[in-house]
């Protein structure tokens, strides 16, 4: 923690992921919340632990819950950087109820039998040997559940791309509108592009020659082409990780005639605002760009920025600064999520979530890294001014 209170930069040898069985699961969510909890499902997750339930019963023993969600909920244990940070949490809160307001979708909150968004848990553990060992303190929330798939379990077509371009944009436009917390005025977050120069702390990580040098070469353009540019973008609060499991959708109607695998969908909600910062709008849209591209096939993994940019602009304008940013942008943050995941995997050996970027996402590194800027813009947009 840095003396303002609010930074949040990691140790590259701290692991801070909750360790909590999830057999504990019914008793803590029966004792914080007052449900009785169906089967509990463990959900994919980077560095916080997410377990979906659905109520058992229709009875719930705490007054700050009038009504079940029957669709169920996820209860989040938060890392221990976040954990020990809870103002952000409040922060993120209000950000949520902030565009919730404006017709952007997100999950709610629960209040506990304390009447408390969260509480600040210590676990204890007990291994095959009968040891036992304390865990903790971590931050638990109740957020409600929202039923649909998540966009890395549909096509990946155009349309689809254009529609998540076109939920960034109503974010962006709902947030400029007159949101802003003091939160994140000094919060600082390794996420952040803005914290790009501190991939460098993490590059032993990565074991193969090359792509350690394109790394090294897109953390140094970093430094010498975006940061002087900063005054230039429009900035702003972003989301920070909208990607293929942050976005909830759901099949556009009148689509039945099509191949399945050709349906467009649109988005139902963005969940997990735990990384969000304030820095640059055009952030947010690079890191869409550069997730939803990574699953993509590969003769149309390019076209992605032009799609979702087409949608995005139906709200937003960028400046030529902005524009021009995007690709390098986007290698940036392949960069971190792939760095980050092979530092983390040494911490937490046997969490293939987390580098479940790595197959594709070194290949689609290069392929961005070595691009034509100036083709690439202008397929972008052809794409844009397309019909």
């Amino acid at each position: 923690m840095s003396e303002e209170g609010n930074s949040k930069v990691q140790d590259p040898n701290e692991s801070i992921k909750p360790r909590l069985d999830p057999n504990q699961v019914p008793k803590l969510v029966a004792r914080l919340y007052g449900i009785q909890t169906g089967d509990i499902k463990s959900l994919p997750s980077y560095d916080d632990l997410n377990f979906f339930f659905r109520p058992a019963t229709d009875h719930v023993d705490n007054k700050n819950i009038p009504e079940l969600n029957k669709a169920g909920y996820v209860l989040k244990v938060m890392n221990s950087l976040q954990s020990a940070s809870p103002e952000g949490i409040d922060a993120s809160n209000a950000l949520c109820a902030h565009v919730r307001e404006r017709d952007i979708p997100t999950q709610e909150v629960m209040q506990n039998k304390d009447g408390q968004p969260y509480s600040l848990e210590t676990f204890t553990n007990t291994d095959k040997d009968g040891a036992s060992q304390q865990f903790g303190p971590y931050l638990v929330r109740l957020l409600t559940y929202i039923p649909g798939s998540t966009f890395v379990q549909t096509p990946y077509v155009p349309g689809s791309f254009y529609n998540i371009g076109k939920t960034v944009g109503k974010l962006h436009n709902a947030i400029a509108d007159g949101f802003n917390h003091p939160f994140y005025e000094n919060h600082r977050f390794l996420w952040s592009l803005t914290e790009m120069t501190q991939l460098r702390e993490f590059l032993f990580a990565v074991k193969d020659a090359n792509d350690l040098d394109v790394v090294t070469k897109v953390v140094g353009a970093f430094e010498r082409d975006i940061v002087p540019r900063y005054p230039e973008f429009t900035p702003g609060v972003i989301h920070g990780d909208i990607n293929a499991y942050n976005t909830i959708v759901f099949e556009v109607s009148g689509q039945e005639m099509m191949p399945c695998d050709q349906r467009a969908h649109d988005v139902t909600a963005l969940i997990d605002w735990s990384d969000v910062t304030k820095s640059y709008f055009v952030f947010d849209i690079a890191i869409a760009i550069a997730y939803f591209s990574i699953d993509c096939e590969e003769n149309k993994l390019l076209d992605v920025g032009g799609h979702i940019l087409k949608g995005y602009t139906k709200y937003r304008k960028l400046n030529e600064a902005e524009i021009k940013s995007i690709p390098l942008l986007v290698c940036s943050r392949l960069c971190q999520t792939l760095v980050f995941g092979a530092h983390t995997y040494t911490q937490q050996p046997g969490n293939e979530y987390v580098l479940a970027t790595a197959k594709k996402g070194w290949p689609l590194l290069h392929k961005y890294w070595s691009a034509d800027e100036s083709k690439l813009l202008n397929k972008w947009k052809v794409i844009i001014e397309s019909n």
